[in-house]
């Protein structure tokens, strides 16, 4: 472990200013933690570097002096403080208390964002492991409604980088439905690779991985909208280009709605899920799914979920199985009946023969789109129908 002193002369650290705790700058500190609740105190490990800006004690001068008490008798090390916003500036009572517990107190300028003092920090301390947990607690936090003010949560998000009320951002999922452990933990490395090429690609901070239910998520952010939806292909054609070479042929790529501030992080994580549940119905032949190309199916998968239609029900008891696979290789094949018959490995009048047929059981001609909207409909509805029992 290293010292407070020693994290403070780092270049990035210097500008931190020295309020109170003089004595304490000798004691060690094993891990830097974000201040976002009152309650914080149970949270902590001992030899804590402890970042906040008050805000859940900004009217409470009794309160910020109890907490001085608290920290110290927890062997926190060293509070630092981002004054402005909520607080203006600090009781002389608190510097007092920080002086006579030994806690070392400094102010963080009001330019200086929380990850910056946590990369560099961390780095010093274990090699920035305990960013990623910090960023992604952070984004986990978000998409499982772990708050209750979205204030403290866009607060939080800003110390650390992430201008989350500004900017937009984008979720893609990777998907290996066969995955065990071992797998599932190699597609989360693979995923952090893709992420620190799109760093890059995107001109940000920190593009975090979440992974959620052993699914591992990218999380795509930018200032710009722009930025996100001009680079989308070149960071899919990296990410692809990646599990090709690491033998993962069958993962899948949910690509979430582009969208902004804390809902939108959520609703681009969720579509992003659901395109990939889509992507079983659907079957087509592809790893990649985008949220603003399925809306409709989305849609139609809602409506077809929970519910039971009896004209199409009526249509599925008159076909047979061979009629509805030459159904489903009709439309895979774009309605190209020498595609379809290759596809089915028969004779091009065998294919004509039963779409005939299809049209004497249920009326529906394949050459009026009409019928062709239905039949389609019908194989979707069979699909949906079929996922849920």
């Amino acid at each position: 472990m290293v010292t407070v002193e020693e994290l403070l002369n780092l270049p990035v650290l210097r500008r931190l200013k020295l309020l109170a705790g003089k004595k304490g700058l000798n004691r060690r500190v094993s891990c830097l933690t974000v201040m976002e609740v009152p309650d914080v105190i149970r949270w902590l490990r001992g030899n804590d570097f402890l970042i906040t800006s008050l805000y859940a004690l900004k009217d409470d001068v009794n309160k910020q002096l109890e907490l001085i008490d608290k920290l110290a008798d927890c062997n926190c090390s060293c509070l630092a403080v981002k004054l402005g916003q909520y607080v203006k500036e600090l009781d002389p009572s608190i510097l007092k208390k920080a002086d006579e517990r030994g806690l070392v107190l400094v102010e963080i300028p009001r330019d200086m964002t929380y990850i910056e003092i946590i990369v560099n920090g961390m780095e010093k301390i274990i090699h920035n492991r305990d960013i990623v947990y910090i960023v992604e607690k952070y984004m986990k936090d978000i998409i499982l409604d772990n708050y209750k003010d979205d204030n403290i949560m866009i607060e939080r998000g800003e110390l650390l980088g992430f201008k989350i009320n500004e900017g937009y951002s984008l979720a893609m999922t990777l998907l290996d439905q066969n995955s065990d452990l071992e797998k599932i933990n190699k597609l989360r490395r693979l995923a952090k690779e893709v992420a620190k090429k799109s760093d890059v690609i995107l001109k940000f901070t920190y593009n975090p991985v979440v992974t959620i239910d052993g699914k591992s998520t990218i999380l795509l952010f930018s200032n710009k909208k722009a930025e996100i939806s001009n680079n989308l292909d070149k960071i899919i054609d990296i990410a692809l280009d990646y599990l090709n070479r690491e033998g993962f042929k069958d993962v899948r790529l949910g690509i979430g709605s582009l969208d902004q501030g804390l809902e939108g992080i959520k609703k681009s994580y969720y579509s992003s899920l659901e395109v990939l549940r889509l992507s079983n119905i659907l079957e087509q032949k592809t790893n990649v799914y985008h949220y603003e190309d399925l809306k409709m199916y989305l849609l139609l998968n809602e409506v077809f979920k929970n519910k039971d239609y009896e004209i199409f029900d009526d249509i599925e008891d008159k076909l047979g199985q061979d009629l509805i696979m030459t159904l489903e290789k009709f439309y895979e094949s774009n309605m190209d009946i020498r595609q379809t018959a290759n596809n089915l490995y028969v004779h091009q009048n065998t294919v004509r023969y039963r779409l005939k047929k299809v049209f004497e059981l249920t009326g529906y001609d394949i050459n009026k789109f009409e019928d062709n909207f239905k039949l389609y409909l019908f194989l979707f509805y069979k699909r949906v129908k079929g996922l849920r029992g």
